[in-house]
């Protein structure tokens, strides 16, 4: 019974594509990757966004969830695209993906959003001395694990939810302390739906058991989050303030006027950063505003590393309302467009040496600036809420490693001569020695 249900999901799959995928004329002459060039990347472990660059040109086309996507690497377009939010709307995620988990769980909100929002303040209000009396944490993982490899991807994620909770929401989630808790594993259940690149390349959720399943998983963690914004009312109800994102927000809400190395060369910038690091913090484990300013070295490294390898590899969809001329090149109204971060990242004609790690391109101050060639947390009046927080934590977590250890590849890496990526731009797992310095 399943087979042939799975059967007619795919025959009428295959009748919308036929139906649906003439392409326009103003595409035509735009490179494809085709799904077969995707399928292909992931199950030769080769699917990560490294192959694109080698047939970039600019701007590349691709069919997802039966709509011409054009992948946009030119800063010049991505400028105009990301500041005349008028004419290029964020994609509504409902219509592009309708009963789906990923539309469920991200739908609408603040990411997705091409309006005005009140969280905007929320996070200008948000001061780092909060940040920093709500997740410093102790050293006491690294100095059980000392000298032994420790696996720093899920490490710095499992942190990172645990910071995010208790600055945003005023809650621990206890990801590094009991990562199988109920919160976590609701969490990790849908991080694993939406990120599941055969789900996302063979649309898996058109077969409707699997849908359902995804959904309940999704009405989970949306419950939980919901009972901690009741919570959070209660507490408010009380008097009982903590000052945390989760409670500006809902004051908004009320407020409706609120608008490649080597080890040597790995060790040398390490030891650059670490000396500025003691150098500037002195004995004071916390850097103060100022403080934060002029870890000039330290910032650098942190916008070397979001150029080289960006949290993600592009930017939210955008749909253009009117025919967009570019070159030779005639992107009909209608067109969703896709603004290619890790591609205009590793741009020759923007970059030089672009695969080389060299945080020194970024001494001086308007490397960044008007052309939009970095756009590690996007560009224009919609650039991500939470760049100033992702930063601070960033420089907050480094300031705290390089004071007490020296860090290395573990032995026989698989990462010795690069980083090796699994899918788009999540690395194989990678482990790290942390040595305690004297």
């Amino acid at each position: 019974m399943i087979f042939w249900a799975f059967l007619a999901i795919v025959i009428i799959f295959l009748i919308n594509y036929k139906i649906n995928s003439k392409v326009p004329d103003g595409l035509k002459n735009i490179h494809t990757i085709t799904s077969f060039d995707m399928f292909l990347g992931i199950i030769t472990k080769q699917a990560g966004h490294d192959s694109y660059i080698q047939i970039l040109k600019n701007i590349l086309k691709k069919m997802e969830s039966l709509r011409w996507i054009c992948m946009i690497a030119d800063p010049v377009i991505a400028k105009n695209v990301l500041l005349q939010t008028d004419i290029y709307p964020k994609a509504n995620m409902e219509e592009f993906v309708p009963n789906s988990s990923f539309s469920e769980y991200l739908g609408t909100n603040v990411v997705f959003s091409s309006g005005d929002t009140c969280v905007q303040s929320c996070f200008q209000n948000f001061t780092i001395a909060s940040f920093f009396r709500n997740c410093i944490k102790d050293d006491r993982y690294f100095r059980n694990n000392c000298k032994k490899p420790i696996e720093i991807k899920n490490l710095m994620q499992m942190f990172t939810l645990d910071v995010l909770g208790k600055v945003a929401f005023g809650f621990d989630f206890n990801n590094l302390g009991n990562p199988d808790n109920a919160y976590v594993k609701a969490y990790n259940d849908v991080q694993k739906i939406i990120l599941d690149p055969i789900a996302i390349l063979f649309q898996t959720e058109r077969i409707p058991m699997i849908r359902q399943q995804n959904l309940k998983k999704v009405d989970k963690l949306s419950s939980l989050f919901k009972e901690i914004i009741k919570e959070k009312y209660k507490a408010l109800a009380a008097g009982k303030s903590r000052g945390d994102l989760l409670e500006l927000m809902l004051n908004a809400n009320e407020n409706q006027d609120n608008q490649m190395l080597s080890d040597t060369e790995l060790r040398n910038v390490q030891e650059n950063a670490r000396e500025e690091v003691l150098r500037i913090l002195g004995d004071n484990l916390i850097p103060s505003a100022e403080q934060h300013k002029s870890l000039k070295y330290l910032n650098m490294i942190i916008c070397e590393n979001l150029r080289l390898y960006p949290s993600v590899p592009t930017l939210v969809y955008r749909e253009s309302t009117e025919d967009l001329k570019f070159k030779d090149f005639l992107i009909p109204a209608g067109t969703i467009l896709e603004i290619y971060t890790y591609g205009m990242h590793h741009s020759s004609k923007l970059w030089d040496k672009p695969e080389e790690f060299l945080p020194e391109r970024f001494e001086k101050e308007n490397v960044i600036g008007e052309n939009y060639p970095w756009l590690a947390f996007g560009g224009g009046s919609r650039m991500c809420l939470g760049n100033n927080f992702s930063l601070i934590e960033q420089r907050m977590v480094l300031c705290l490693l390089l004071r007490k250890y020296e860090i290395s590849l573990a032995p026989n890496s698989i990462h010795k001569d690069g980083l090796k990526i699994k899918y788009l731009t999540s690395p194989y797992p990678l482990e790290l020695i942390f040595k305690r310095r004297d």
